[in-house]
């Protein structure tokens, strides 16, 4: 399995997950031509694409797949709690959209996909588990907070791609409303380089080899402070990075 982020922070969110020749998207929050100009460095068009797995209907999240869908018949799939809003958001047009339960496995191609609630304030948000050729990708961003459902779905995987969202002093003593801050930090928010620390703790102690921290606020956080927080519950020699905010970051071979 194959997994690259093309791009990952509070404004745009997209990875890549190969597996052969199944290609699929977690999310496309940033544009169709951003999508198509990464795709195409890798070696692929959107044309490629087996499907694209929605968390939620968040603009940092769904902003490119409206074009996506209207140029392509590419499958969407998205929890039943979330669909109606991910349909309303394609305005009119008429794609193959797929819907899920959580916790009930399904396939693309030749990936096997299990998707798990998350507390985001967004109706029917999730995370997921792809699992191919015996290797696990976790992928859990937009927490809020780890709860038992999100443990349930990411312990054990051999890579794990997790929220790291921001630094809570600098989301406290920055110039966001406070309304905002309290959203942020709330259990229907984001994840805490701290929390996401003992999140990554829970992750490595479970067997999970390398973690790519995710999803990093430009306004409220740096991958130097992501880093170091996280890493402080990590033993030194643990494999731990941050995915680039806006291109195409390291490819990861699992």
């Amino acid at each position: 399995m194959r997994v690259i982020t093309l791009a990952s922070s509070s404004s745009g969110n997209a990875t890549l997950v190969s597996q052969g020749d199944t290609h699929i998207l977690i999310d496309i929050g940033i544009s169709y031509k951003r999508v198509a100009i990464s795709l195409a460095a890798l070696g692929l068009t959107p044309v490629d694409l087996s499907g694209v797995l929605v968390t939620h209907d968040h603009s940092d999240h769904i902003g490119g797949l409206k074009t996506l869908t209207k140029r392509h018949r590419t499958e969407v799939f998205a929890s039943n709690i979330a669909m109606p809003a991910i349909s309303n958001a394609l305005d009119g047009l008429d794609p193959k959209l797929s819907q899920f339960r959580a916790n009930e496995p399904f396939t693309v191609g030749d990936i096997e996909v299990r998707a798990f609630s998350t507390l985001h304030d967004a109706p029917g948000s999730v995370g997921y588990r792809l699992t191919a050729s015996g290797k696990i990708l976790a992928f859990a961003t937009d927490l809020g907070r780890v709860t038992k459902d999100v443990l349930d779905g990411t312990l054990g995987a051999d890579f794990a791609i997790i929220e790291a969202e921001y630094d809570v002093d600098m989301l406290r003593y920055g110039d966001y409303p406070y309304h905002v801050k309290q959203r942020i930090l709330s259990e229907h928010g984001h994840l805490s380089n701290e929390a996401s620390g003992k999140f990554a703790a829970a992750l490595a102690d479970s067997g999970t080899e390398r973690i790519l921290l995710a999803h990093l606020s430009r306004n409220n956080n740096t991958p130097r402070l992501a880093l170091e927080t996280v890493s402080r519950e990590l033993e030194a020699d643990f494999a731990l990075e941050t995915a680039p905010a806006d291109c195409i970051g390291t490819e990861y071979t699992l």
